[in-house]
């Protein structure tokens, strides 16, 4: 695996908790039932196969959100991971109005209508994979014939 990656907000998240801390992923509410520290792992596997992470604003609107779910020490903790990869990672601005104006927006929500558009675009002349929890937007984005990873691909 080449090129730049695209994870999706779920899986992002469990990044950015799990470089904070990896006890931090059985105490977040919106990881600790459905990922473990062996998530974490292999999920920085998978990323590191890729050239670079591309950060959509959309995506991380919501990481930034879900990420606040937790008690103090561990919220500054995760906070401060995800500025660290804010600070480093490349960020795509991508308009609104592309997304709203993709006929996936009515059944996909804003969020997904960006990915999906941002996955039909390049990034330094390299086609931008999709690594997503999401089933419905990856078989939408490989009905489209966007490169696309299912996370519980991986697990079947």
């Amino acid at each position: 695996m080449t090129g730049p990656i695209i994870v999706d907000s779920n899986l992002l998240l469990l990044l950015i908790v799990g470089s904070a801390d990896r006890s931090y992923i059985k105490m977040h509410k919106n990881l600790n039932s459905d990922y473990t520290d062996d998530d974490f792992d292999f999920l920085g596997l998978i990323v590191s196969g890729f050239s670079d992470i591309i950060l959509l604003p959309h995506i991380l609107a919501e990481v930034s959100s879900l990420a606040r779910q937790i008690k103090r020490p561990a919220k500054s903790h995760i906070q401060m991971k995800l500025r660290e990869m804010v600070e480093i990672t490349t960020e795509i601005p991508i308009p609104s109005l592309l997304g709203v104006r993709r006929d996936e927006f009515d059944v996909f929500g804003l969020t997904d209508a960006v990915i999906l558009h941002s996955c039909a675009t390049r990034f330094a002349e390299l086609e931008i994979t999709l690594l997503t929890a999401d089933a419905k937007l990856a078989n939408q984005a490989n009905a489209l014939g966007y490169s696309v990873l299912l996370y519980s691909d991986f697990f079947s």
